[in-house]
């Protein structure tokens, strides 16, 4: 009885310690609801979160005596943490004042890319395992590691090719299509049909079969559709460069070409993007969408400001927005009171909108979307002459982050260098973005840098962020229902789900997606829904980021694959071929055969493809 009386004595000692951390958080002009207040301490082993009233007020009860940091974050408010000092006797009291957000993100310098300067026919593309494959030509590519700063020298293709365009396939591996003989790749006279796929896997190349347009197609287009196949689309020709308006799609079971239908006009490393109404719209030139089930295509809407160079270049990259709208960004024309940097189109509609602008109009920037809905706007050409900003040669290091959800641009920090269009940039899963290439600048200056840079955004900054300690995966199917265990125990506001990125000059040939997506929780579990629908959700490699508000876990990369996993060619049937595709795969040491997703390719995951085969679709 008497050791009883003890332990009730230390538990009521322990809860008179506990005190309440409580406060206000305004603007300066009135109350932030839903504010974000955690308090916790460095190593987060004591962690606790709150919202604020409508009132701004929060109440964290029960704190510990102790040391702790107090952070308070809002969405579009600049973010604020102090220290203070729990101690019985009494709540602590701290008011917050959030003022707009300025933080201004920053560039670093994380590795190089030396011997090679990247400065051409480059090409970036974000393999499933968050290094990046770097190459100009396939013959001298570079696998760097962003989370280490580590490079690794990959094979040579023994075939040089480069202006060629590429994705992920199912697979894993990077196929290049298209292009110009890398033995002379300046001529522009000597484009080439070879079609290449590396595995990272096994750092090995595999020639994979021709495209149908023998005289080839150098700056080709290239489109994801809805079964993680591509289309890809006109491009200069030989002997004399002249474009072609000729279009071809990818066979996934046979790894062959067949024409398709052709675009109103020939053009050249056209933006395009999968909509989620299942047409493929591309903007260059004109506007025009083409649908995969007739293999048509037809004018769609024009660009409300329609003079944009043709037949030069594209002067913008397009980004599909979380409401399946597309932002395209740059413009080329001598900028005026009524240029507009930015065009929003409406599918629905078929229609164009502008956007508001920048303090500086640029046109061929790097374009990436963000986990958090923004879109980082970053370099560029420009033609205006006020304000004036250091340049070579017209390009620019000035960065901009544009938020679609409120029409508003902010600058943020300038990039190290000035790297026109040649230069690669792609979102990663710590949530920055990785740039290199693009510093000789229109072949008249430099190279001045082989340096690899990443931004790390403002939301980096902004306290403590979730964390996935599960893997979901890796592969996942539509309509699967995910659960995510997320430390600490932070309560998420959404999943987001983005496509990797395989960017060349200024398109992006990887999966345009970004879907924000409801989360419900139970206990630690969070749960999420993938949607069901086939162009909403197409076939191929993502992201999937733990948000809380605008803060993103570092990401989980998993794979998409069909509502049927058995049907591993994603030809729409279950048969024999399947076994050989499985098979394919297992050999080559592709991460799709982890059937069972135990993190190993063995005897177990041949069981596991036969009991799903037999199900059907399960």
């Amino acid at each position: 009885m008497r050791r009883l009386a003890v332990v009730a004595l230390a538990a009521t000692t322990a809860a008179a310690r506990a005190v309440d951390v409580t406060g206000t958080v305004t603007d300066g002009a009135g109350p932030v609801s839903g504010a974000r207040v955690t308090v916790f301490v460095p190593n987060l082993s004591v962690f606790f979160e709150t919202r604020t009233s409508a009132t701004g007020a929060f109440t964290v009860p029960g704190v510990p005596a102790g040391v702790y940091r107090v952070g308070v974050a809002a969405r579009g408010r600049g973010y604020q943490e102090v220290q203070i000092q729990v101690a019985a006797g009494g709540p602590v009291v701290r008011d917050f004042v959030l003022g707009a957000e300025t933080e201004p993100g920053s560039w670093d310098v994380i590795g190089t890319t030396l011997p090679e300067f990247f400065d051409a026919t480059d090409i970036a593309v974000l393999l499933r395992d968050g290094r990046i494959f770097y190459c100009h030509d396939t013959a001298d590519p570079i696998v760097f590691n962003p989370a280490t700063g580590a490079k690794f020298f990959a094979a040579d293709s023994g075939l040089p090719q480069g202006c060629m365009n590429g994705s992920l396939l199912p697979d894993g591996r990077v196929i290049f299509a298209g292009g110009q003989d890398g033995d002379d790749p300046g001529n522009f006279m000597n484009a080439i049909p070879w079609v290449k796929a590396y595995n990272p896997t096994t750092d090995t190349w595999t020639r994979l079969a021709d495209l149908q347009n023998a005289a080839g197609r150098w700056y080709p287009g290239l489109a994801r559709l809805r079964d993680g196949s591509i289309m890809v689309m006109g491009g200069g020709t030989a002997p004399a460069a002249v474009r072609t308006n000729t279009c071809e799609r990818l066979d996934l079971s046979a790894l062959t070409w067949s024409f398709t239908g052709s675009m109103l006009r020939p053009s050249e490393f056209t933006p395009s993007a999968l909509l989620y109404n299942g047409l493929v719209l591309i903007t260059w030139s004109p506007p025009q969408v083409y649908n995969p089930a007739t293999g048509v295509w037809r004018a769609t809407g024009d660009f409300v400001q329609a003079a944009r160079g043709w037949p030069g270049h594209s002067d913008h990259s397009i980004v599909v927005l979380e409401d399946g709208r597309v932002l395209a960004i740059g413009i080329s024309g001598t900028p005026t009171a009524s240029t507009r940097m930015g065009e929003v189109y409406d599918p629905a509609t078929e229609s164009w909108s502008t956007t508001s602008n920048p303090g500086l109009i640029r046109f061929q920037a790097e374009v990436v979307q963000l986990p958090d809905g923004r879109v980082l706007v970053a370099g560029g050409e420009t033609k205006q002459s006020s304000p004036p900003v250091p340049n070579s040669l017209g390009i620019v290091k000035w960065t901009d982050l544009y938020d679609p959800a409120s029409d508003s641009w902010r600058r943020v920090s300038d990039l190290n260098r000035f790297a026109e269009y040649h230069a690669v940039t792609l979102l990663i899963p710590d949530g920055r973005v990785v740039t290199t290439g693009g510093t000789r600048i229109k072949f008249q200056v430099g190279p001045t840098s082989a340096d690899i840079e990443a931004f790390s955004p403002p939301y980096l900054r902004r306290g403590v962020r979730p964390s996935i300690t599960n893997q979901p995966g890796p592969s996942l199917r539509r309509g699967q229902v995910v659960e995510l265990e997320i430390a600490p125990a932070t309560r998420l506001t959404s999943v987001v789900l983005t496509g990797t990125m395989s960017h060349t000059h200024w398109v992006d040939g990887g999966v345009p997606r970004r879907l924000v997506l409801p989360v419900t929780r139970e206990g630690s579990t969070s749960r999420v829904t993938l949607p069901a629908g086939a162009d909403v959700l197409p076939l191929g490699t993502y992201m999937l980021f733990a948000m809380v508000d605008d803060i993103p876990s570092v990401a989980k990369i998993v794979w998409v694959e069909g509502a049927c996993y058995a049907d591993c060619n994603a030809d729409g049937s279950v048969n024999l071929a399947d076994f050989g595709c499985f098979q394919t795969g297992f050999a080559l040491g592709d991460p799709y055969a982890d059937c069972n997703g135990d993190g190993a390719r063995n005897l177990a995951d041949f069981g596991c493809f036969q009991t799903r085969f037999a199900l059907g679709c399960p």
